[in-house]
């Protein structure tokens, strides 16, 4: 039989269980789960085996260790969608993690019953688009942020082997986060230590040997941890073509997401003294970069280089102390006001009209400030109210710095914006249950009139929070709605492109990069566990973060071509493949008829299919004759 204490702790975990399922289950039957952007349609491409036909770790954006394990699963079991199920189990792990702490923390059972209500109306109300609708670089930040709070709310310990046992969940949480989307782990990496200085301050004696060496031994534990699969990730990857393809990598993502493009006519002599012609110069502006060789990590390394000289001389882009932007520091400050005043007028919004995801969840920290001051700030006294605000001022300047930063190199996206709110709102959330705890006056016991009236307040602040999550949750079903409307539309098209590329099968497509980004705003994706087909896939797009890459040869190599720029005028019989190009209806190719032409090769783009939005064009190659080019 099980002691009280193993009972007890069997209930806990049996609801945070029940809670998680009912959650998934929920959201299973009224939506279908989606990868958001081709960016993780991509990625379970090349683990899965559809990109190459055989299932890979090396799928570029996240580290090696973690893929190679992925597409393990996918060699061993193909049909199964892999990737989509640990996306979904990142997500709903730690949102049962977070479940489990919160329920170990309360002590009777309608406190309790609080907490699970809170948890499962707020989860849902404001990130519910993020938990049906998944994105590697979100689930990235979401263990980060699981990893915080459950870091934060850990009880306190003076044993050092105790301390790191306790802490071992949310360590290997940010080695997950860091594996997964690294760039996301080390952006939420302030919060995590800012949690770290709290919880040490928070210890009777700061400077004591005990102390040290439990906080030292953590912090050297996942310093290990991260070095080691970075290491692995850095071995992986030592091969030639690796080496190159990453360096070539590095500076088309400094370019296309930090720099941009110098315009052509303003800056002629620059690219003409690189070799870059204004048919090339055209592939890079509309990322259809792939089709031609000449375009290397030398060419991009000296574009990005010529930006920086620019800067320092200050034209074009802006030199902030040596920190190359598009925004200067004033802009980006101006921005992040407007953005304020944005969300503070939209606050209507959310009973009228649905809003994004990320300005529920900007409104939702704006209110957990506000609670928190007034929950932990005004009831407090002496060195408690003065370490309750030198948190917030603390969490203030990096949320400052952070959003300043993504305002300067104009990446406010959401899927960058929402883990770091996430990562805001959980702090708050920690720092408001470590100080609730503490302070008398929510002590059962207390018994002065004060006290009896500051929890009368927190009671009803808890059923306005309840109510508004509810609100939230009513307008973001609007909103994913919406939304799902809009993806079916797209799925329709793009589904039948991928039908007609399969019905042949001995063909090859390469297909324009904007083309296949998008219909009408809603972008081109897949469902996570409808429709599983990792069988391999016989088109690529022109350009993106894979196009040069070791895999994207490979691809290519096996339907018989060398290069895109050959491939599409390869005259080749019909029991050979052949490739054809796609676009949008009615897109205008004379791009890439001049491009050919500088290359002294003369073709017509003729049509010779349609179908959903995008025509299929096969390149014929033409001769000089009549007199005519």
């Amino acid at each position: 039989m099980m002691d009280d204490r193993t009972e007890r702790k069997a209930y806990k975990v049996c609801g945070a269980a029940a809670l998680t399922l009912l959650l998934v289950l929920f959201l299973a039957v009224e939506y279908d789960y989606y990868y958001d952007l081709n960016d993780d349609t991509m990625i379970k491409d090349i683990l899965s085996g559809a990109y190459t036909g055989t299932p890979s770790g090396y799928c570029i954006q996240m580290l090696y260790p973690l893929a190679w394990v992925i597409a393990l699963f996918y060699r061993a079991i193909p049909a199964v969608p892999w990737y989509g199920l640990f996306l979904c189990l990142c997500q709903f792990g730690v949102f049962a993690l977070i479940t489990l702490r919160l329920l170990c923390i309360m002590r009777s059972r309608g406190t309790k019953l609080m907490a699970l209500v809170a948890v499962g109306s707020l989860v849902p109300g404001l990130f519910l688009r993020e938990l049906v609708i998944l994105q590697y670089s979100v689930t990235s930040g979401i263990c980060m942020t699981g990893a915080v709070f459950l870091f934060l709310t850990t009880p306190q310990t003076q044993r050092a082997s105790v301390f790191l046992k306790r802490n071992l969940v949310p360590l290997m949480l940010v080695v997950l986060s860091f594996l997964i989307r690294t760039e996301v782990c080390l952006m939420l990496m302030p919060f995590l230590l800012l949690a770290g200085m709290v919880k040490w301050c928070a210890e009777e004696k700061f400077f004591t040997g005990t102390n040290m060496k439990k906080y030292l031994t953590l912090i050297a534990t996942a310093f290990l941890f991260m070095t080691a699969v970075y290491s692995i990730d850095t071995v992986a990857y030592q091969g030639s073509d690796w080496r190159s393809f990453r360096a070539f990598f590095d500076a088309r993502t400094k370019l296309y997401d930090f720099y941009g493009l110098p315009q052509y006519e303003e800056h002629q002599a620059f690219y003409e003294s690189i070799g870059l012609s204004k048919e090339s110069y055209t592939l890079l502006e509309n990322y259809n970069f792939a089709l031609d060789e000449s375009i290397d990590t030398w060419s991009l390394e000296a574009i990005v280089d010529y930006q920086e000289q620019l800067a320092a001389e200050g034209k074009g882009l802006n030199n902030t102390f040596g920190f190359v932007s598009k925004n200067s520091a004033a802009e980006a400050v101006w921005c992040y006001k407007n953005q304020l005043v944005s969300d503070m007028k939209a606050i209507k919004g959310v009973f009228i009209n649905g809003i994004s995801s990320g300005t529920l969840v900007r409104l939702a920290v704006m209110a957990a400030y506000l609670l928190y001051a007034g929950l932990c700030i005004v009831p407090a006294r002496g060195k408690m109210r003065a370490r309750a605000v030198m948190k917030i001022v603390c969490l203030m300047i990096i949320r400052g710095i952070l959003w300043l930063y993504l305002y300067m190199v104009d990446r406010v996206l959401d899927r960058v914006t929402v883990p770091l709110l996430m990562m805001e709102l959980t702090m708050l959330a920690g720092f408001m249950i470590c100080d609730v705890q503490s302070l008398p006056l929510y002590e059962e016991g207390a018994c002065k009139e004060k006290g009896r009236k500051v929890r009368i307040m927190a009671a009803a602040l808890y059923l306005l929070c309840i109510a508004g999550a509810l609100a939230g949750f009513h307008a973001n079903m609007r909103t994913v709605q919406a939304e799902y409307d809009s993806r079916a539309a797209a799925d329709a098209n793009w589904n039948r492109l991928m039908d007609y590329c399969r019905e042949n099968g001995n063909n090859y497509y390469v297909i324009d990069v904007y083309s296949s980004t998008s219909y009408q705003g809603a972008p081109y994706s897949e469902k996570i566990f409808q429709h599983v087909d990792n069988s391999f896939k016989n088109f690529d797009i022109c350009g993106g973060w894979a196009a040069k890459s070791p895999l994207a040869r490979q691809k290519l190599a096996r339907c018989g071509f060398k290069d895109i720029q050959s491939a599409l005028v390869s005259t080749q019989g019909k029991k050979s493949a052949k490739a054809y190009f796609a676009a949008n209806t009615g897109k205008d190719l004379e791009w890439l008829v001049q491009y050919y032409q500088k290359r002294g090769i003369l073709i017509e783009p003729e049509r010779v299919e349609q179908t959903a939005v995008f025509d299929i064009y096969a390149l014929t190659p033409r001769t000089k004759s009549n007199g005519n080019p």
